[in-house]
């Protein structure tokens, strides 16, 4: 037999960094059909430069008559990355034109199905300019702040006190700079309305809106009203998805491009640690983690299953039992979080469904942000759980993970754990093997130690590593080592896991990435 006919998908990231555009690659690359193309790196960009968009539109149209389905991030392809969402110069005039050539690239080939994705633009609540307008770096909790306080006092939702904080906060807040920030965010909320649009009139087939980085209140609390408004006057409530998230679109979506082509719906049991997880809003989201959990599912292509005998897979969610803290302090955390949650339970679950089913099984760590609970992935060496599952995640946010542990989940569950397709499993596994070091050991145990030892003893700036770049890549290459050694043997799956090289997104230390590699015992 020859080789199975690639079904081509165009794909636009939201930036450079790995989440963004290697993830949704390497998840292609588990699959036997599909060939994802993507933009040479180079012309990405990097945090705030932004990427050559004039070129990336030029290999859109060289290519598009080549593919069946393309997923394009509109912030590249208007602003140049996610960062540019929040810091751009562009006027209102020059984002619609480049809204315009979605039209022409549907015309070109009409039969192109396109998945887009257009964040509604974060708000970042502390004051910090390395992702946000340089003025962030003194005023951005203030803004933040006073633009929560005020959407809370137009649903007549505030206390006196709070009333007169928004007034102190104003006052504070040069007035160029809240100009600044206002005519940004009109424009984006533009973007974000003719997205839509574009939604109605057939141009894209689905549009997902992640929140990035979102609360109850504010500025893109207003954008997702609006949004709201529109899709609600179109009935687009079957093709327009707004949920919380960003970094994990492009896999997400991915993952549904794949379900669609393959006429697959898979249905996902999820089991949690705790029985109060599905209710607890995780930091940097605006509603439970059920409600995403359910909405990164369907997004996917697939739906929630309430029975593991008639499920395809199964999303085990180490949530948290109270409140999500950061993982960095997850020793700060108190006897109640404890006993609020049955990690112990989840676990021996885990083993029970893969003897018991045999089927796909993802796990999502969240019940830390940004970094893995360290207590519930010892445990999980204890019961040799990662010797058993085909996906793993505890980055970031929630819905980061989420993302991606579903995503990958849902391709091993189409190939039945990838039987029988050795170079496909080993593609997974190592996948598998990269979120255990970048996800568990690095953003759990060695980053912090980074960042609060041995950064300021050596007087490194971890946001620029340019000057320092041999000594930190060193430093955490022999951490993680000896983490692998310590925690996991260096194995995974009866297989040596071998850490190749440890890079840095971005110049900081927090956009850590690794390659690894599996290899066979001899």
């Amino acid at each position: 037999m020859g080789d199975i006919a690639k079904t081509k998908v165009l794909y636009v990231p939201l930036d450079d960094r790995d989440c963004n555009y290697e993830f949704p690659y390497q998840l292609s690359m588990m699959t036997d059909d599909m060939e994802l193309l993507r933009p040479d790196r180079a012309w990405m960009g990097a945090l705030k430069k932004p990427a050559d968009i004039a070129k990336l539109w030029d290999w859109l149209f060289e290519h598009v008559r080549e593919c069946e389905y393309a997923i394009l991030s509109v912030d590249t392809l208007v602003y140049g990355n996610i960062v540019g969402s929040r810091i751009h110069q562009f006027s209102q005039e020059t984002c619609m034109e480049r809204m315009e050539t979605f039209r022409r690239l549907k015309q070109m080939n009409p039969a192109l199905h396109i998945h887009a994705y257009n964040l509604v633009a974060r708000v970042a609540a502390y004051d910090s300019a390395q992702e946000d307008p340089d003025y962030w770096e003194e005023y951005g909790y203030a803004i933040w702040r006073y633009t929560f306080l005020l959407d809370k006092k137009n649903q007549g939702k505030t206390r006196p006190e709070e009333d007169q904080e928004a007034e102190m906060l104003k006052e504070k807040i040069p007035e160029d700079i809240m100009h600044d920030f206002l005519r940004r965010r009109r424009t984006d909320r533009t973007v974000n309305m003719e997205s839509v649009k574009l939604t109605r009139e057939g141009i894209f087939d689905i549009l997902t809106i992640p929140k990035d980085d979102t609360s109850e209140f504010g500025y893109a609390a207003l954008d997702q009203a609006e949004i709201l408004r529109l899709v609600r006057k179109y009935s687009l409530f079957n093709r327009v998805f707004v949920y919380p998230g960003a970094d994990e679109a492009g896999s997400t979506i991915f993952a549904r491009v794949f379900n669609l082509k393959h006429h697959y719906q898979p249905a996902v049991y999820v089991r949690y640690s705790s029985v109060r997880g599905p209710y607890v809003i995780p930091r940097y989201e605006d509603r439970p983690l059920g409600e995403s959990v359910k909405w990164q599912i369907i997004s996917a292509g697939g739906i929630v299953s309430e029975d593991p005998l008639e499920s395809d897979c199964m999303l085990a969610v180490n949530a948290a039992g109270t409140e999500q803290v950061e993982s960095s302090e997850q020793l700060l955390r108190n006897v109640n979080s404890r006993n609020n949650t049955n990690a112990e339970e989840l676990l021996r679950y885990i083993e029970y469904f893969h003897a018991r089913y045999g089927k796909a099984i993802g796990i999502s760590d969240v019940a830390t942000s940004n970094g893995c609970d360290n207590d519930f992935c010892d445990n999980a060496c204890l019961h040799g759980t990662f010797q058993l599952i085909q996906a793993f995640g505890g980055w970031n946010t929630a819905e980061n993970t989420n993302g991606v542990v579903i995503a990958q989940t849902m391709i091993a569950a189409y190939y039945h754990c990838f039987q029988n397709m050795e170079e496909q499993e080993e593609r997974s596994d190592t996948f598998l093997a990269r979120a255990l070091i970048c996800d568990w050991l690095c953003q759990a145990n060695v980053e912090p130690e980074f960042m609060k030892e041995y950064a300021p003893s050596h007087g490194i700036n971890p946001f620029r590593l340019a000057g320092c770049l041999g000594e930190v890549t060193e430093y955490y290459k022999k951490s993680l080592d000896e983490q692998l050694s310590e925690k996991l043997s260096h194995q995974l799956k009866g297989k040596k896991i071998l850490l190749r090289r440890v890079r840095f997104n971005w110049n900081g230390a927090f956009y850590f990435a690794a390659d690894c590699a599996l290899e066979k015992k001899k």
